[in-house]
């Protein structure tokens, strides 16, 4: 392994146990306890879960981009991000096992029960996945015993690979993505239920109106002991991959999905379970329930509000005060009046337009 003035070197990884070996290295170089990683990681306003991380460091796959960048600002090499990601994209990009028709959805099922379509009790469902541990490749898989790909943030999953569930989620993928008719953009206001109403379909960006600097994209939040990926505004310069599509069905709801060059193609679904309820999480699979929303204009806004089919009188809006980076997104009811005058409450809307 190579080292340069007394820190790895990303560029002599040659395989994803190689790439990992040399993140312990930099964290022993670095001298910190996970927990204060997590402490430096926060302070540079990243997300670093240490139980995460630990999991990233014990596996030979290759970890999230999201935890790479975090560790490596959290050990002090923070002008070397852009090595190690580029480092971790071309191992990432190397020759597949297997040839594929297309990109497999590299989504896993969730440790925890996703929503189903209507019934009462919720069914199994998939994250969005990743080629090693933990984040940006994202995290951790369920433990049930299935060979499965990596899956996004999970709280103590465990990962397997499997070529032949990737084939077979790319064939739905790939059927969902048919049964989807792309129409064009009524640039008027509207209701997003109404044929030739709402955003174009389509490669977008989602921004909230409170933060236009930022982008709605995949982030790790924690609760109840437990973490999980899912909708978060970071910096838009930071928010890509994934890339996000605006698909839209011929009833006029959309799906939102998240589209990563390694994970493939997720959902964002509305999660009904604490301690994540109403927040979104990528699924892998796009025809479950609780993923299509109703987009209507705000009227005397450049806003849009994402109102989920499941009760379309909440709105998506992002937690908190709405202007802080990773904060998470979050049904809830819509507001009545708003706080700035304008009859919306603008953690409420968003500004949607091409990626």
């Amino acid at each position: 392994m190579t080292i340069t003035g007394g820190l790895p070197d990303p560029g002599a990884a040659r395989t994803a146990a190689e790439y990992v070996a040399l993140l312990r290295r930099l964290k022993e170089h670095s001298g910190l306890t996970f927990r204060l990683l997590e402490q430096r990681a926060a302070d540079h306003g990243d997300v670093l879960a240490r139980s995460t991380l630990a999991n990233a460091l014990q596996r030979d796959t290759l970890p999230r981009a999201e935890i790479v960048a975090a560790l490596v600002r959290a050990c002090g090499a923070g002008r070397d991000v852009a090595s190690w990601l580029a480092a971790r994209e071309r191992i990432a990009s190397g020759p597949a096992p297997e040839p594929a028709t297309e990109p497999g959805p590299g989504f896993e099922s969730a440790s925890e029960s996703a929503p189903g379509s209507g019934s009462g009790s919720p069914s199994r469902s998939s994250a969005f996945a990743s080629v090693g541990d933990g984040r940006a490749v994202p995290g951790p898989a369920a433990a049930d015993g299935r060979n499965r790909r990596p899956s996004f943030p999970g709280g103590s999953r465990t990962r397997s690979a499997s070529v032949t569930v990737a084939a077979s989620l790319g064939a739905v993928a790939l059927l969902v993505v048919g049964a989807l008719v792309l129409v064009p953009w009524d640039k008027g206001g509207g209701d997003g239920g109404k044929e030739g109403a709402g955003p174009a379909p389509g490669l977008s960006r989602i921004r909230p109106a409170r933060a236009p600097e930022l982008c709605l994209t995949d982030g790790e939040v924690t609760a109840g002991g437990g973490s999980k990926v899912v909708a978060v505004q970071r910096p838009c310069a930071q928010a890509v991959p994934p890339r996000t599509y605006l698909l839209r069905a011929d009833d006029g709801l959309y799906r939102v999905q998240w589209d990563h060059p390694v994970e493939g193609k997720g959902c964002l679904t509305l999660l009904v379970d604490e301690p994540f309820r109403n927040m979104l999480e990528p699924r892998n699979d796009c025809t479950a329930g609780f993923q299509r929303f109703r987009i209507d204009r705000a009227e005397g806004t450049d806003g849009w509000r994402l109102r989920p089919e499941k009760d379309d009188r909440m709105c998506v809006a992002i937690r908190g005060d709405g202007g802080a980076a990773g904060a998470a997104a979050v049904a809830e009811r819509c507001a009545d009046e708003a706080a700035d005058g304008n009859g919306e409450d603008d953690r409420q809307l968003f500004l949607i337009g091409p990626g």
